[in-house]
């Protein structure tokens, strides 16, 4: 393996860990991974938001 082709990899294994965190801190501050615009009428919101 050469360089460009390292640090490439570096680049897009940062990226995952990135996007990884930040879903664990929106589940943990309570917020779904869902982006459907709102969970009133959704019949799977416990999924997304369980009761505390």
């Amino acid at each position: 393996m050469n360089i460009p082709t390292i640090l490439i990899s570096l680049i897009i294994l940062a990226a995952c860990i990135a996007i990884l965190r930040r879903e664990v801190r929106n589940r943990k501050s309570g917020k779904g991974s869902c982006s459907c615009g709102g969970c009133t009428g959704c019949p799977s919101s416990g999924m997304c938001h369980p009761k505390k």
